[in-house]
């Protein structure tokens, strides 16, 4: 089997009868076999994917002063995201985020949050959580003007029924940002480090979409090292689940849910998202 490798890093095989389809469109994909598609995955079609799904996605951070005199600072992260139906813009993240930075003041003397670099007040930002309801999403109002200064990709909703969830097998992309990837790295200056990948989506029930991951089919996007079993993914939660979208010869993104659960157990290795449809237009839930 020969292979023809282009500056774009894709592979075809020169063998194999030319399919006349838009190169890089669904049925171009899907028109590869499992080897050309993982070059694909590998190579700048895949890296402009994860680097434009990773545009989107932000972090929550938290400090705070404890009560005991000597005691270490609290300090948590979490992972959240911009959304707007068409009513505005607003901030989701996960609810047990949201309950996690209660549970953290009421133990703090003083405590500061924000949103990336942008200081944010989440329990007098508030719009909705689905904390006790059995839903895993909580929303926060952030003003036009303040989105610019975050300097992130908003996330395209719906003012009405959602879309519904990607079929099994059909790719989404999930990000995040970890506890373990954040970094001091002088004073008041914090790094993170954002963790994201596209996996096919394994099945879903009327509240949660599930990834369950497979090593088998792993790529190597960036060319830095795929996390070895049992790598902390804490932070992950409040980041968006996010399905490609391809209109007119260009490749969007939709919103599927909001990720709630992220484990990478030696056996058993998962990403769990609360579904969108509970999320409201004017960032209400349902």
């Amino acid at each position: 089997m020969r292979y023809l490798r282009r500056d774009d890093g894709v592979f075809l095989n020169i063998l194999k009868t030319p399919v006349q389809y838009t190169p890089y469109s669904p049925e171009w994909l899907n028109s590869l076999g499992d080897e050309e598609k993982q070059a694909v995955a590998g190579g700048l079609f895949g890296k402009m994917m994860h680097e434009s799904g990773g545009a989107h996605v932000s972090w929550l951070y938290w400090r705070g002063q404890r009560h005991i005199l000597g005691a270490p600072p609290i300090e948590h992260n979490g992972s959240a995201f911009v959304l707007d139906c068409g009513r505005g813009p607003f901030v989701v993240t996960a609810a047990h985020v949201y309950s996690q930075f209660l549970s953290d003041k009421k133990a703090a003397k003083r405590i500061a949050s924000q949103i990336g670099n942008l200081s944010f007040d989440l329990e007098a930002r508030l719009i909705d959580s689905g904390h006790g309801r059995g839903v895993d999403i909580a929303t926060f109002r952030i003003e036009t003007t303040e989105v610019s200064e975050l300097k992130k990709a908003v996330v395209k909703g719906v003012d009405g029924t959602w879309p519904p969830p990607p079929n099994p097998g059909e790719s989404a992309y999930f990000g995040g940002f970890l506890g373990s990837q954040r970094v001091t790295i002088g004073p008041n200056k914090i790094s993170f480090g954002l963790h994201g990948a596209m996996t096919p989506v394994t099945d879903f029930t009327d509240h949660q979409i599930r990834c369950r991951l497979d090593r088998r089919y792993w790529v190597d996007v960036r060319g830095i090292g795929l996390p070895l079993p049992g790598y902390d993914v804490g932070g992950m939660s409040g980041g968006p689940l996010l399905v490609p979208h391809y209109v007119n010869k260009q490749w969007s993104w939709r919103l599927a849910g909001v990720i709630s659960e992220a484990k990478m157990l030696p056996e058993y290795e998962v990403v769990t998202a609360a579904r969108a449809h509970f999320i409201l237009p004017d960032g209400r839930i349902t």
